[in-house]
């Protein structure tokens, strides 16, 4: 009998406030329902049925048209504040890199505005930097800045041209590799075809071509035979050059005819440089009776066709040219790759040549993308039915959900505009929304369905539409408005975090509110269309809502100890995050298909010897039948692998682990480290910036934590940037010798580099193609001290003069790298973190390092993942405190009053016991996306609380007592709060499912369904607690009711 009386009670409140227009107070008036005039919108809707269905179709169409449109992308271009810089100097060493190049760089670049940090350094024959910038700046115009001051810098006329980039996120977009045919040919159509056509394509930065190397004719000549013929390097230089001419001497009249005349001996082949005659110094002219000696090149050189570039490339073991392709910023990579598609298939490879794909990111740009959609038609389906279980009426349900297709196209529709692509954020956002667009519209749909079905006919009419619409405008305005809110702060979050995810936030935002004009508009005009005709039913009390009545009835009694449960919850919920039970990382690692081994030998060593060690790893991963291709750069000292895998292989992570213990037994190598390539979600690593008062401090310290660090578990591939000295030789001058046999340094210099590295002569038309003739000393026997000091150079008289004559070789050790952080020198850290548990693995690391007896005056600190999450951390934990007080604010705003919002706010935290159960469950650390589902859960469990409080209020201005007003807004709230909170766990339950394409937003998905979850029912009976316990009862007066007008 008190459930029934309950019913009949909610019936005879909502007849008496309508009848008599019941009005609250104009100190309560919604501000928000002024500031949207939702009145003035569902009366225009529902008299203008035309207009309104001609702008559901533009809705339509804009969406549709705006979606085709979007550029596609794994994930939003975050404007990552980083330039790279590069300048070549042939010959120099770090210390001269850094002398000529790099000091005068440094004073220039730090005084640019939004420098954030400056990290230069020097290596053999190269200076580079890399330039952090505040996240604020706009980064084209720090790199014109960049390029503008760098340009104003007098540099060594020998140094290259200053190579400046932006750094990106997957920016290599498509490589392959050109292998099986004849290499010339190979080279030549390259350079010649392909890389023109390539280039044509608009929105391509740059490409990278590995494998090809210019050609050149070398000459080595025998020291001995110089000294048999009495030559020297120079005179054979001279010759060569003498017999490589091709001038015009003048005009000869023939009488009839005025005739050009020409010397053209151009050497075109090695078969005529070898051919070339020599006249000996000895020789006599005919003139005085002794025939001229001559001799042929060949008979006192080497002549031979060689490769400029000393490196190797190749494809599954086959000589190969490797082509990468680099995008631009912000361009839509699928329309690039497809335009380079096109230009390559309108070559013709040479004969026998096979194109094999290394790398196409666009097909992982599209399955990710498909699968966000697949994924988003999901979360809308479900949601569809859990709103036809509840309403079990199609015509309900349909207009229920009709917002979830207005809203998605017009959200497309605006991103379009704003300029955004599609990508994981954007298309995560939709999903994450689609819950939570169709509140609004059950909400409404629900009333209007509850209150027509109670209704006889006779009042079934526009009126009663308006009515019920009416009724929830303000529950479904403030909560819409308040989730909104929470969205705010994110877009003030600073660094990548926030730019990262800004994009999910202006989605979920646009959709919302889309969703809130289409509840207060099309909905009414739906309802009063299809929903009059309903049968009349007459109102009953289900088993669900008696239990909950029950329970709502033993809650309210006592009080005090259902108020002990809820925070004994939340005290364990937080007891397990503060644990480290749950971990802690950055951003989720996504399963990589495409992985990259770089491999580093010692300090000196040759391609040969590289090549040997990295073709052991070549070996280890051509065991493994999961790994498909395998492409190889191999270089003096260092070699890049890339490989692919099956894109049905599983255990990605098991086979890192292996492949890490089989590169660990390799000979010969100085590192051998494995990379998961996959942008912004790839593999993490751990930075460590180690600072001191000298060299050999720092170097001494960085060496004794990366030994230290090799037991942490969870780190892989520890390396530091100190590369040790490298030994070289160097003349030691007895400067009397010097002068008194005719020479000078910079003469021996350039004798010794002509013997040792060559010069280059002049040029020959080989194949019509100009090659260089470098012409230098045969080394002769094994290679020793002793044996090049015997070399010899020309003086200035041309006399052959022996090292050893005019000094001696010493061996001396030389830095091989010069690195610096705002002009101070530091040492890196480097290792990979292989643990999901980004946060424990980097404290582990940071007490191991602290207990280290550094050297005195060493510093250290984190930079790389590490740093950015525990910023990132610090960012969201303020952006989620300004999310409460936005959304007090905005509760206060809309009530009018400061205790309905207090005790609003007072469910928010208790949302955390689902959040942190769903993450134990799924065994997912606590990262970035998971803060940013708690910043969403701020928004979202407010609204159940705001619609059920409305009611409360409603009943108690109506005269309903305390008590009687909270068991009728529980008993009449309980189907739309259940409805809309198990709609959003059901769109959301595809994406917490999510394959690798959406993992950064699976632990978002978990810890909204998760929250909302507890949250909903702690909703139905903490709300209903803490409003008896802090409410006191109406004593009247509140409402002033004179036949539909307010006092």
């Amino acid at each position: 009998m008190y459930l029934q009386r309950q019913v009949d009670m909610s019936r005879s409140a909502l007849d008496y406030c309508w009848s008599y227009r019941v009005k609250i107070n104009t100190s309560n008036i919604f501000l928000m329902e002024q500031v949207f005039n939702v009145k003035s919108i569902v009366r225009f809707s529902m008299k203008n049925t035309v207009a309104i269905m001609i702008l559901i179709l533009v809705l339509i169409g804009g969406g549709l048209f705006s979606l085709s449109q979007m550029k596609m992308e794994k994930y939003p271009d975050a404007g990552i504040p980083y330039l790279n810089m590069n300048i070549v100097y042939p010959g120099a060493s770090p210390e001269q890199v850094m002398r000529d190049i790099g000091t005068k760089l440094e004073q220039e670049l730090e005084n640019i505005e939004g420098v954030k940090k400056l990290y230069s350094g020097a290596n053999p024959n190269v200076f580079w930097a890399t330039i952090e910038f505040t996240t604020s700046v706009d980064m084209d115009d720090s790199e014109r800045l960049v390029r503008d001051t760098v340009s104003k810098v007098k540099l060594p006329d020998s140094a290259g041209t200053p190579n400046i980039s932006k750094e990106q996120i997957d920016a290599d977009v498509y490589s392959f590799a050109l292998h099986g045919g004849d290499k010339e040919q190979i080279q030549a159509f390259v350079q010649d075809s392909l890389l023109p056509a390539i280039r044509s394509v608009e929105g391509i930065e740059r490409t990278r071509v590995n494998g090809i190397s210019e050609g050149e004719i070398v000459i080595r000549v025998r020291p001995e035979a110089l000294q048999l013929y009495q030559l020297t390097l120079v005179q054979v230089k001279s010759m060569i050059i003498a017999n490589n001419v091709s001038v015009p001497i003048g005009d000869f009249n023939t009488g009839d005819q005025l005739l050009p005349i020409r010397v053209n001996e151009r050497l075109s082949s090695i078969e005529d440089i070898k051919n070339i005659v020599l006249t000996l110094p000895n020789g006599n002219s005919a003139l005085e009776g002794v025939q001229i000696v001559t001799l042929p090149l060949h008979e006192i050189a080497e002549i031979n066709y060689e490769d400029k570039d000393p490196s190797i490339t190749r494809m599954n073991d086959q000589p190969a040219v490797i082509v990468e392709v680099f995008a631009q910023g912000g361009e839509d990579a699928v329309k690039l790759v497809k335009d380079v598609k096109q230009q390559i298939d309108e070559l013709t490879l040479p004969q026998d040549t096979q194109l094999e794909l290394l790398v196409d990111r666009t097909k992982e740009i599209e399955q990710s993308v498909h699968t966000m959609l697949q994924e988003v038609l999901l979360g809308a389906l479900a949601a569809v039915l859990v709103t036809l279980l509840f309403l079990r009426n199609i015509r309900s349900t349909l207009i229920a959900v009709i917002s979830i297709p207005l809203s998605m196209f017009a959200s497309f529709t605006v991103l379009n505009w704003l300029g955004y692509t599609l990508n994981i954020m954007t298309l995560s956002g939709i999903a994450v929304a689609i819950g939570r667009v169709v509140d609004d519209s059950i909400v409404v749909i629900e009333n209007i369905f509850r209150r027509v079905g109670m209704s006889p006919e006779s009042e079934r009419n526009s009126l009663l539409v308006e009515q019920s619409t009416f009724e929830v405008s303000r529950a479904i305005t403030s909560s819409t408005l308040t989730t909104v809110a929470v969205f705010l702060p994110l877009a003030f979050v600073p660094g990548i975090v926030g730019k990262f995810f800004v994009p999910l936030a202006y989605t979920v935002v646009i959709s919302l509110l889309f969703s809130l004009l289409v509840a207060i508009s099309v909905v009414p005009l739906m309802s009063r269309l299809f929903l009059l005709k309903l049968k009349h039913r007459e109102p009953k009390v289900t088993k669900l809502q008696h239990m909950y009545l029950h329970t709502l009835k033993w809650a309210l009694t006592h009080r005090l100890l259902t108020l002990s449960i809820a925070i004994l919850l939340l005290a364990g919920s937080l007891t397990v995050v503060l644990s480290g039970q749950l971990g802690f990382n950055f951003i989720p690692t996504e399963k990589s298909y495409n992985y990259s081994v770089q491999v580093s030998t010692p300090l000196g060593s040759n391609v040969p010897y590289t090549n040997q060690v990295t073709k052991q790893v070549e070996d280890v991963l051509r065991q493994r039948p999961e790994i498909e291709r395998i492409g190889t750069s191999v270089y003096n000292e260092s070699s890049w692998i890339s490989f692919s895998v099956n894109k049905n292989y599983a255990d990605s992570e098991r086979m890192s682990l292996e492949l890490r213990e089989q590169f660990s037994h390799i000979t010969g190598a100085k590192n051998i480290s494995l990379v998961g390539l996959g942008g912004i979600a790839g593999e993490q690593f751990m930075q460590l910036i180690v600072n001191g008062p000298n060299r050999e401090a720092i170097n001494q310290a960085s060496t004794m934590m990366a030994e230290a660090l090799q037991s942490v578990p969870g780190l892989a591939d520890i390396r530091t940037t100190a590369e040790g000295e490298k030994p070289e030789i160097v003349v030691v001058f007895d400067h009397q010798k010097l002068a008194e046999k005719g020479l000078n340094p910079a003469m021996v210099a350039q004798g010794l580099h002509t013997m040792l590295e060559g010069n280059i002569v002049t040029q020959a038309d080989v194949n019509d193609e100009p090659t260089d003739i470098v012409i230098q000393l045969q080394m002769e026997g094994e290679a020793s001290l002793e044996m090049l000091s015997e070399q010899t150079v020309s003086n200035i008289l041309g006399q052959p003069i022996a090292i050893k004559e005019i000094g001696k070789l010493e061996i001396i050790k030389n830095r091989v790298t010069i690195a610096h952080l705002d002009r101070e020198e530091y040492v890196e850290v480097r290792a990979t973190i292989t643990d999901s548990n980004t946060g424990k693995v980097t404290l582990d690391a940071e007490t191991t390092i602290g207990a280290l007896p550094l050297p005195d005056g060493v510093t250290w600190n984190t930079v790389g993942a590490s740093k950015e999450m525990n910023e990132g951390f610090m960012n969201m934990g303020i952006a989620l405190i300004v999310s409460v007080l936005l959304i007090y604010i905005v509760l206060l705003l809309a009530f009018g009053e400061p205790l309905l919002p207090f005790v609003i706010i007072l469910i928010v935290p208790f949302s955390v016991i689902g959040a942190v159960a769903g993450l134990y469950i799924v065994k997912e650390p606590v990262g970035m996306p998971a803060m940013i589902g708690l910043l969403m859960l701020n928004g979202i469990v407010v609204t159940n609380a705001i619609v059920l409080l409305e009611r409360v209020r409603s009943n108690m201005l109506a005269g309903m007592h305390k008590q009687e007003a909270l068991m009728e807004a529980g008993l009449t709230r309980l189907r739309p709060i259940l409805m809309t909170a198990i709609a959003t766990i059901g769109a959301l339950f595809p994406l917490a499912l999510s394959t690798a394409a959406g993992l950064v937003s699976r632990a978002l998905a978990i810890v909204v369904i998760g929250g909302l979850t507890t949250s909903t029912l702690l909703t139905l009976v903490i709300v209903p607690v803490l409003f008896s316990l802090f409410k006191r009862e109406q004593t009247g007066g509140t409402v002033a009711i004179e036949n539909g007008k307010s006092e």
